[in-house]
């Protein structure tokens, strides 16, 4: 199993073709360390099904407005991911 994130996404890769999408809510603390919050935890899908469009229908239920670029950056990662796997 492993974990593919950016700020606020995380894939976890089950090892087995198949994931899921986690969508977090990144916050700065006054302590100076930044904690996430988790908001969704989806069912795991086939990863081929982890799609861009997919992730932005998921993000656009919890967030009014994204940077749609971190999406780009965690396909990017599971692509690159996945190909180190084969």
């Amino acid at each position: 199993m492993k974990r593919i994130q950016t700020d606020n996404l995380t894939i976890i890769d089950y090892g087995d073709n198949t994931g899921k999408l986690q969508i977090f809510n990144k916050y700065r603390s006054n302590y100076g360390w930044t904690p996430k919050e988790l908001c969704t935890s989806l069912f795991a899908l086939p990863l081929e099904e982890i799609t861009y469009d997919y992730i932005k229908n998921e993000v656009n239920e919890i967030y009014e407005s994204f940077d749609y670029s971190e999406i780009d950056e965690l396909l990017t990662k599971l692509n690159k991911q996945n190909d180190k796997n084969s």
